[in-house]
């Protein structure tokens, strides 16, 4: 298939909006007019690739383009059509490698990857997006918690799924029940297809933000790897729906966002049980009382 890459940069961002979290925005924003891979490994450019065929006539990605996503966001970009290329060999070769979480207790991998059969768990992923493959900090630091603990018949919430890589690993794990909720549509199909390809069954996914939670049955493990000020914003609702004596795995911020995050939960009654990070990274477990 014929493929087309958008190089986007940042010409003017807020100085409140990290770079990574403003390309995560892109990218889910982009997927939703039928882009399908992305890349920002220089962390200075997003590499967003689309079919050519979806590009004439497409009115939707064109005024994506010409909006600003954001106010105080101000993006350029440039495109440049593919060579005619096996593009899983390029994801092979180029973007996304298998990667080992926790003392070798299990192996994330595409399809188009070879399997281990040393390592206890696997989780496959078709990695329609660069972001939620196992291979950024946070992800990895939530996996390795999840490995490290018995979830053995325990009720889980996955907020801001992704690819649904941690609810996968948690079902792996044990857990009785899995929902799953992200705010994008593409997610939606997509760890639907990852539970099937790693053989295991997701009970509820649900499109939509943490309003959802409203009237569910209390879960014993809420997994939160978004960002600081929306963790902030929604962490009463996930109190809500914490049953007694749950645990709440937080991440996707720096280590200078902690103290924030603890003193929000000591609010709620939630008390600080184990806090690592991982290159600035941080994830914090908290746990209802």
């Amino acid at each position: 298939m014929q493929y087309t890459c958008y190089t986007l940069s940042v010409v003017r961002r807020p100085e409140t909006l990290e770079t990574e979290v403003l390309f995560d925005l892109l990218a889910s924003e982009l997927a939703s007019v039928g882009f399908d891979s992305f890349d920002s490994q220089d962390g200075e450019h997003l590499l967003a690739y689309i079919p050519t065929e979806l590009i004439e006539g497409n009115e939707a990605l064109t005024e994506l383009l010409s909006t600003p996503i954001l106010e105080g966001v101000e993006l350029s970009y440039s495109s440049e059509q593919m060579p005619d290329i096996n593009w899983n060999e390029e994801w092979e070769k180029h973007y996304f490698q298998p990667i080992v979480l926790g003392e070798e207790a299990c192996l994330v991998r595409a399809p188009f990857h070879a399997p281990r059969p040393e390592i206890p768990l696997e989780v496959i992923i078709e990695p329609k997006m660069a972001f939620g493959t196992g291979n950024h900090e946070t992800t990895a630091l939530v996996g390795s918690w999840l490995l490290e603990h018995d979830l053995t018949g325990l009720r889980v919430l996955d907020m801001g799924c992704g690819t649904g890589i941690l609810g996968i690993i948690a079902l792996k794990r044990g857990a009785r029940h899995l929902t799953a909720i992200d705010i994008d549509p593409w997610a939606y199909d997509n760890v639907q297809e990852n539970a099937q390809l790693s053989g295991v069954t997701i009970q509820e996914m649900i499109c939509g933000d943490a309003s959802s939670l409203e009237g569910k049955a209390p879960y014993d493990l809420i997994l939160a790897n978004i960002t600081r000020n929306i963790l902030l914003e929604d962490m009463p609702r996930y109190r809500a729906v914490m049953a007694p004596g749950a645990r709440l795995v937080l991440s996707g911020f720096y280590e200078e966002d902690a103290p924030q995050l603890i003193a929000r939960g000591a609010e709620l009654g939630l008390s600080l049980i184990s806090q690592r990070s991982r290159q600035r990274w941080t994830s914090l477990e908290l746990q209802l009382a």
